[in-house]
């Protein structure tokens, strides 16, 4: 991981605040802007919290795992759309943080150990990915959405895709390349 504030050059080419957390692929980086957690709470309303900071950390890992079996490349075959291969690769990085929340303090063996989430954690975890889901995003920022430009997918989309990584804490619940219902996990 590496912190950055305003710019950086990363292996996928030079990034700004504006970019929010992200991960480069190229040199196996998960990059986060040091004001974005504030931009999270200030311009779209979430709640914060450390809790809801793994989140958005344990997501962009998320898409680590990804790239170790070959999932990422999704979002570049068909980058856009509710339904595009970009919102299925970020809807199983939101499970996969869903997976981390559930096991993180199961794991004995870390030097660094996780309390079990408090309910009122895991509410403003699901708070943060209300917040940062396309349609919420685009209704703040321009008063419309439109669904063709969708990269990342709705606010009940991440998080039924978290909660379904938290509740079930298996691996093949997170499989949303053959989900035929990107709304429904369980489907």
């Amino acid at each position: 991981m590496n912190l950055f504030s305003q710019q950086i050059d990363t292996g996928c080419g030079k990034a700004t605040s504006a970019v929010g957390p992200f991960y480069c692929p190229v040199d196996q980086v998960a990059y986060v802007d040091t004001t974005f957690f504030n931009d999270m709470k200030t311009q779209l309303g979430a709640e914060g919290g450390q809790s809801a900071e793994q989140y958005v950390l344990a997501h962009e890992f998320g898409h680590h795992i990804q790239n170790q079996l070959g999932d990422l490349e999704y979002s570049q075959r068909d980058p856009q759309g509710k339904n595009s291969g970009a919102v299925r690769v970020e809807l199983q990085a939101d499970c996969y943080a869903g997976l981390w929340a559930r096991h993180a303090s199961d794991d004995t063996t870390s030097d660094v150990q996780v309390k079990p989430f408090t309910q009122d954690e895991v509410d403003r975890i699901v708070n943060a990915t209300e917040v940062i889901g396309d349609d919420h995003i685009q209704m703040t920022s321009r008063g419309t959405t439109d669904s063709s430009t969708y990269t990342h997918g709705t606010s009940a989309q991440r998080t039924a895709w978290f909660m379904s990584g938290y509740n079930s804490g298996d691996i093949n619940k997170c499989n949303t390349f053959e989900s035929r219902d990107l709304n429904n996990p369980a489907a």
